[in-house]
C-alpha cells in the first residue's frame, strides 16, 4: 500500500449484505434436510417483508443449490464448516500472523461449489435491484462514499500512478462510473472471501488486471506463507514515507553520440528507514503490483518534458530556484494528480546534488528539449 486510506473508509453494504446471506444459508443448513427458501433470510423494503434476493434470483438460487449438494452430509460436518467460515470472518489478522492457520475447504467439490457460488454474487447478484434495495446502497454508491472520505481522491492508493476512474458533471452517484474492484484475497484461491466486504478495495486497472491478477499475496511462488499489506482500514501501514528516487544521469557525450534518447540512464526507488516488518511487506507489494518498475520507465522516459513542464526553467539559475521552491513545499495534489508523489521523490533527490551535479543536469535536459525542438521543426516544416 502506497498511501493508508482514511480510517472512516466505509466497506460496501452491498457485499456485506450477500456475505452475511452466505453465512445465514450455512448455519440454517446445519439442521434442514432439504434444499427450500427456508434456508434464506428475509429483509424489509418499502414496508413489505421480502425473501433474500439469492433466493427470488433463480441463477443464483440454483449456484445456492450446488452448494448445497456439495456440503458434508451429516449435521456436525456441517457445524464444522459452517464454524469454521464464520470464525475466520478478520481477514487482516492472515496479514500480520504467520502462525494464525487460513481456512481450507475439505473438498474440491466443496471448494468449486464455493467458487462458482461466490463469484457469480460478486459479478451478477450484486447488481439486481432486490440485492440493492436490501443494501440500500449499490457498488457505484459505494465507489463515491469511498472516494469521498479519501480526500475526495480519483488516485489508486496502492500505486500513484494512475486514476481509479473519471466522474462526469451533473449526474447522481449510482450512475457514475466505477473503477475496478480488487479481491484481496484472489477468488480462484479464496473462494470462502470472493464477497466478503473486507476483500475489497477499488484499484487501477493497471494494478487490478495488469500486474496482480490472480497473484496470492500471501503466499509466494513456492507456496509459503508471508506477510502483506492489507490494505483496508484499521490497517494504517504503508511505504510512501520511506521512498526516494536516485536518478543515474548519462554524459553528455553519450547523447551526442546520438546512441541515446533518455538522459537518464536509472531511477532506482529506495525504501530506507522502514522496519523489518514493513520491508517484508514492501517486497510483497512490489512483487505484486510492479510498482517501482513502472515508476522507473515513467521518470526515464519523461524527465526532461516533466521538469520543463512543472519549473519551466528559463536558465540554470532558474532551474536551480525552481527546483528549490518545488521541493520544500509537499504538492497540494500529492495524493490526487497521476505520478505527482513520485515526481516529488525526484524534485527531492534532485536538491540533494552539488552545483556542478545539477549543471550537468541542466546541460541534459537543455540538450533533450534543443532535439526535441528540432524534430517538431522537421516534423512541422521538414527543415
Amino acid at each position: 500500500m502506497l498511501f493508508p486510506l482514511n480510517p472512516n473508509t466505509p466497506t460496501c453494504n452491498v457485499f456485506t449484505v450477500l456475505n452475511n446471506e452466505l453465512l445465514h444459508f450455512l448455519e440454517a443448513s446445519i439442521q434442514a434436510n432439504e434444499f427450500s427458501e427456508m434456508l434464506f433470510s428475509h429483509y424489509q423494503h418499502n414496508g413489505q417483508r421480502c425473501r433474500s434476493v439469492c433466493w427470488t434470483n433463480s441463477p443464483t438460487r440454483e449456484k445456492f443449490r450446488a452448494l448445497w449438494n456439495a456440503l458434508p452430509i451429516c449435521q456436525q460436518g456441517k457445524q464444522e464448516l459452517y464454524d469454521l467460515i464464520n470464525g475466520s470472518q478478520d481477514i487482516q489478522v492472515y496479514f500480520n500472523d504467520l502462525t494464525i492457520q487460513l481456512p481450507t475447504l475439505g473438498s474440491e467439490d466443496l471448494f468449486e461449489a464455493f467458487k462458482t457460488l461466490t463469484s457469480y454474487l460478486f459479478t451478477d447478484t450484486i447488481k439486481r435491484k432486490s440485492a440493492r434495495d436490501e443494501a440500500n446502497s449499490n457498488i457505484h454508491q459505494h465507489f463515491q462514499e469511498y472516494k469521498r472520505v479519501n480526500s475526495d481522491s480519483q488516485l489508486c492508493y496502492l500505486c500513484g500512478t494512475a486514476l481509479l476512474s473519471h466522474d462526469r458533471s451533473g449526474l447522481m452517484d449510482h450512475t457514475q462510473w466505477r473503477g475496478d474492484y480488487d479481491h484481496i484475497l484472489c477468488q480462484d484461491k479464496y473462494p470462502i472471501y470472493s464477497i466478503h466486504p473486507g476483500n475489497f478495495i477499488p484499484t487501477c486497472h493497471i494494478c487490478n488486471s495488469k500486474a496482480k491478477g490472480a497473484k496470492d499475496v500471501l503466499r509466494c511462488d513456492a507456496g509459503r506463507r508471508r506477510t502483506a499489506f492489507y490494505p483496508l482500514p484499521p490497517s494504517q501501514e504503508s511505504c510512501y514515507q520511506y521512498t526516494s528516487i536516485e536518478p543515474t544521469f548519462r554524459q553528455l557525450t553519450e547523447l551526442h553520440d546520438g546512441e541515446w534518447q533518455d538522459p537518464i540512464a536509472a531511477a532506482s526507488i529506495m525504501f530506507t528507514g522502514a522496519s523489518v516488518d514493513i520491508a517484508a511487506k514492501i517486497n510483497v507489494w512490489k512483487e505484486v503490483y510492479q510498482v517501482p518498475g513502472r515508476v522507473e520507465n515513467h521518470v526515464i522516459t519523461h524527465f526532461c518534458e516533466r521538469i520543463a513542464s512543472d519549473l519551466m526553467p528559463r536558465d540554470f539559475n532558474d532551474f536551480c530556484n525552481q527546483l528549490t521552491r518545488y521541493a520544500q513545499q509537499i504538492p497540494l495534489d500529492l495524493k490526487k494528480s497521476e505520478w505527482r508523489c513520485w515526481w516529488y521523490r525526484v524534485y527531492e533527490s534532485l536538491t540533494n546534488l552539488d552545483q556542478e551535479q545539477l549543471r550537468d543536469v541542466w546541460s541534459l535536459i537543455e540538450w533533450k528539449l534543443e532535439a526535441a525542438d528540432q524534430q517538431n521543426m522537421r516534423d512541422s516544416f521538414g527543415i
